[in-house]
């Protein structure tokens, strides 16, 4: 007898846009645990740094907007293809730098490129998945992104005692370059015209209301609603404050243990990987946990709402309580905490935008995500700031807690059920 196991297409298609998602965070951090190198060689200050690890971001949300309207008209095999493409290249040189400009260039350029990434990956799954999976489909996604992050400084670590500084980026931009490769072979915008769809995978897409093969007639992209919506106010909001407190992590967490708790660089490493080692666990709790809650209490309003909520509230103890440890490892866990806190509710918003957004996800998931690349330009700057005014990065912590409580009560005003052309 034999037993014909048919993996879901739509689960292999997460596995690609979890993999992407999890290089972005292989890039991003590199240069974090490369940092006190590349200012040694480069003669940099700390506030210089912070204007490096800054122009990312700046770059990244002006991007955005177009980049995410883009891939609502092109498609996200397209754009996938290109943006990750373009971005390895830049993964890459960044290190060939040999000055401070060429540094700001590249991460210019770099956060450009990587604008779409979010928006397109998301707005795949918007494709491939019903609303009723999409929290934890999401999940998935910010799972991988989160273990890429905590992979990135084990092997960054590694990387730099074996070959210095410049050898890690070439290796991780050769990592993205095959992806995007395989991603053109692999994907299909439309899921009935992918050659390996099973009829079990094409009776799947025809219930997803935002299926291509039942989307209404392209019309133009209702700005107007967009950018007078209540609903995506408080969405854009809420969460530019996500990156305040985790760009600190991916930027200077691991010059905060090396000067401020005097740990070796090699422990650095590993305790820089714990926060967005347990936030991959929590990716994908919090988008179950939500879609289990839409499920049992019979509200999407309700069951994104509680678990968004929940994530900040919990972000906002583990950042304040971060701020008054004084010895590593109690720093750590708390950071732990703020991070567990964090990628609850991070899904959790993304999946709200593409409920809200429609066949426009795209477009609203990117406008949501600039708000937030604003906070990343402002966390790494005011961090070095701090440091270099208290010798300390205690106010820099506390002040995250501080901004996520604040955040978090803007949950109180975020409705997915409320489609952005309902009104």
């Amino acid at each position: 007898m034999s037993l014909d196991f048919h993996i879901p297409l739509r689960h292999r298609i997460l596995t690609l846009v979890a993999l992407a998602a999890g290089i972005t965070y292989l890039d991003r951090v590199c240069i974090s645990v490369a940092a006190p190198s590349i200012m040694r060689d480069l003669h940099l200050t700390k506030i210089q740094m912070g204007y490096a690890f800054g122009v990312f971001p700046i770059a990244y949300g002006l991007a955005g907007l177009p980049v995410g309207w883009m891939t609502d008209r092109l498609g996200q095999r397209r754009m996938l293809t290109w943006i990750v493409g373009l971005w390895s290249i830049f993964t890459a040189m960044t290190g060939m730098v040999w000055k401070v400009w060429h540094l700001v260039v590249v991460q210019a350029v770099f956060g450009a490129a990587e604008a779409g990434a979010f928006p397109s990956l998301a707005r795949a799954i918007s494709r491939w998945f019903w609303p009723a999976d999409r929290g934890r489909a999401t999940g998935v996604m910010w799972m991988g992104a989160r273990l890429g992050g905590a992979l990135s400084p084990l092997l960054a670590t590694l990387f730099l005692g074996w070959f210095g500084w410049r050898i890690p980026f070439a290796i991780f931009g050769f990592v993205g370059g095959a992806w995007s490769l395989f991603f053109w072979k692999i994907y299909r915008d439309e899921p009935a015209q992918h050659p390996h769809a099973a009829p079990v995978d094409l009776e799947y897409v025809r219930r997803n209301v935002n299926a291509p093969a039942v989307q209404r007639k392209r019309v133009a992209t209702p700005w107007k609603a967009i950018l007078t919506s209540p609903n995506i106010w408080a969405l854009f909001w809420m969460y530019s404050a996500t990156s305040y407190g985790f760009w600190f992590l991916l930027t200077w967490l691991p010059t905060y243990l090396i000067q401020q708790h005097r740990v070796s660089t090699q422990r650095a490493g590993m305790y820089a990987a714990l926060p967005l080692a347990v936030g991959a666990l929590s990716s994908i709790s919090g988008g179950t946990l939500s879609d289990f809650c839409v499920r049992r209490i019979g509200s999407l309003k309700w069951g994104r709402r509680i678990v968004g909520l929940g994530g900040y509230i919990l972000a906002a103890a583990g950042f304040a309580g971060a701020g008054q440890m004084r010895r590593a490892l109690p720093a750590i866990l708390c950071l732990m905490l703020a991070e567990v806190g964090l990628d609850l509710a991070t899904p959790v918003a993304w999946a709200v935008s593409m409920e809200v957004g429609g066949e426009f996800g795209g477009t609203v998931s990117a406008f949501m995500n600039t708000g937030s690349s604003a906070t990343a330009f402002l966390s790494p700057v005011a961090a070095a700031w701090i440091f270099t005014r208290f010798e300390s990065f205690d106010l820099m912590l506390l002040s995250a807690g501080a901004v996520y409580f604040l955040a978090g009560l803007l949950w109180f005003k975020i409705d997915a059920s409320k489609s952005v052309l309902s009104g």
